[in-house]
């Protein structure tokens, strides 16, 4: 997989075909290792590994603004964040929050762990989405892109405008 993918890549840099992992013009690294650590396995290391690598890929994200429909890495919406963190992880959300909405296994607010998904809108009607990153006493600390700030981090509980709007959360990684 990783070879093909390092093909790929090289005859789209070069426009011509080569074998990525012999050839060591091209201006990238061909080092995929990625492609395997990103992937969440099975069983409870794999899955707090999982966790704690889409919270700290999440993170690396605060501070890039908003723009509707923006799918990343400069400029995201909501749900173009949410996507994008979890497509770098395998897991296929969808591009809107109604439709990521749909996926996973629905979790009280507080069951939720690092990089559940929560849902935010009015009158059950999904409005917006962000990953939890941390969870305690009195705090459920949110990644998420507001049209207002962009990516930041919020202890939604705390809000006075989000916390009257949480409608539930998922849990994406075992389903």
């Amino acid at each position: 997989m990783k070879l093909i993918i390092s093909s790929l890549l090289c005859l789209l840099i070069s426009h011509s075909p080569c074998l990525a992992e012999n050839y060591s013009g091209l201006p990238f690294s061909t080092n995929l290792e990625w492609l395997d650590s990103t992937k969440p396995g099975k069983g409870k290391k794999a899955e707090l590994k999982a966790r704690i690598g889409i919270t700290g890929f999440a993170k690396k994200f605060v501070g890039k603004k908003y723009k509707y429909g923006a799918l990343g890495p400069h400029q995201f919406d909501c749900s173009g964040y949410t996507s994008f963190i979890f497509q770098h992880y395998g897991i296929n959300l969808g591009r809107s929050s109604k439709e990521q909405a749909k996926k996973g296994k629905v979790k009280r607010i507080n069951q939720l762990k690092k990089a559940d998904l929560v849902f935010f809108g009015t009158k059950r009607k999904v409005q917006h989405v962000g990953i939890v990153v941390e969870t305690g006493k009195g705090k459920l600390m949110v990644a998420h892109c507001s049209s207002s700030k962009g990516v930041i981090i919020e202890n939604v509980l705390a809000s006075s405008y989000w916390k009257g709007r949480i409608l539930f959360g998922k849990d994406v990684i075992n389903i």
